[in-house]
């Protein structure tokens, strides 16, 4: 793939995902040239190529020294945006390669999702993440997600059998299990010895891209609810930082810190702050809705346990079905 053609699959992902969260509207002005350039170190003819492919898309337009804008986007029936009625499109086609009926797709689609219920263990040691992901866990794939929370840091060896054998227990009753690289080690092997499935969840690189972005040119506070969250995100970007005071950590119970926040300060509000917040205090624009937290990989690797879960659970299904049919 070459540097063009990847750059727009970049822009076109970002543009989409964010006109579909309702981020972005038609007639919206989007980053220049030269703020592309620069943010993403790539030839400013690249990204300006990479533009003109998505013009032709239809997705954005080209105005001449005015800029870049969201081009207007149709809906199919009042609702549907003629973008995903042509993503659809393509999925069809790709059904008929394969010789599949239109009647098929959706039966297979529910086979392949929704033939039961999964449970997934998500395994972390701190509120923010945990809740973080247990959301995106049932409202994206939905799964039942289902917490198991263990020590920050490695226990002493007596300790951390029991906390291993109590990992074991908790994800015995599940059909998968997901955690983060802090903790993948041990949960990967307490899965493999109850035998199932492990996911080890890699983070969206638009999230980190942006978190570094900010923390170069100015830094970022961070408000959440467990302040080992705070020392997890310092770890995560200490390549970024060149001192303690570019990550300001305020907890969501400290009223006297977020009401000092100023307009101008870069936030980030994790999804547990937000719900015990609620919608009370008037806060600073936030750095980062809340967007994806999975990468791609880690949404790939997802699905396809989700369909061979759901398949092998159809296959099960499906000789019980005919022994009741045979019997009524």
């Amino acid at each position: 793939m070459d540097q063009e053609t990847a750059l727009s699959d970049k822009l076109r992902d970002r543009i989409l995902s964010a006109l579909h969260l309702g981020l972005l509207q038609p007639g919206d002005r989007l980053p220049s040239i030269r703020t592309l350039w620069r943010e993403m170190g790539v030839d400013h003819r690249v990204v300006a190529q990479a533009y003109r492919a998505l013009e032709d898309e239809g997705l954005v337009e080209v105005r001449g020294r005015s800029g870049v804008y969201l081009a207007p986007q149709d809906q199919l029936g009042g609702e549907v945006l003629a973008e995903t009625a042509r993503w659809m499109a393509g999925v069809l086609v790709e059904g008929w390669k394969r010789r599949m009926t239109l009647a098929e797709i959706p039966e297979l689609i529910r086979r392949c999702t929704s033939t039961v219920r999964l449970r997934c263990a998500c395994v972390e040691s701190n509120v923010d993440q945990m809740t973080a992901y247990c959301v995106e866990l049932e409202e994206q794939f939905g799964l039942e997600a289902v917490p198991v929370y263990i020590s920050p840091v490695p226990l002493p060896r007596p300790d951390r059998s029991v906390e291993f054998r109590a990992v074991e227990q908790a994800i015995r009753a599940t059909d998968l299990v997901v955690t983060t690289s802090y903790h993948s080690r041990l949960v990967r092997k307490a899965a493999e010895n109850v035998e199932v499935p492990a996911v080890t969840l890699t983070v969206n690189s638009e999230v980190v891209e942006t978190v570094q972005r900010q923390i170069r040119s100015g830094g970022v506070t961070l408000v959440c609810v467990d302040p080992e969250f705070g020392n997890r995100l310092r770890a995560m970007y200490a390549d970024a930082t060149e001192g303690a005071d570019q990550i300001r950590v305020v907890l969501a119970g400290d009223t006297e810190a977020l009401q000092s926040l100023s307009r101008d300060d870069a936030v980030i509000v994790t999804r547990a702050a937000r719900n015990r917040l609620g919608d009370e205090l008037d806060l600073p624009p936030l750095l980062l809705p809340h967007s994806p937290t999975f990468s791609a990989h880690t949404a790939r690797e997802l699905l396809q346990l989700i369909i061979r879960l759901n398949l092998a659970a159809a296959e099960q299904q499906e000789p019980a079905e005919l022994l009741a049919g045979a019997a009524g």
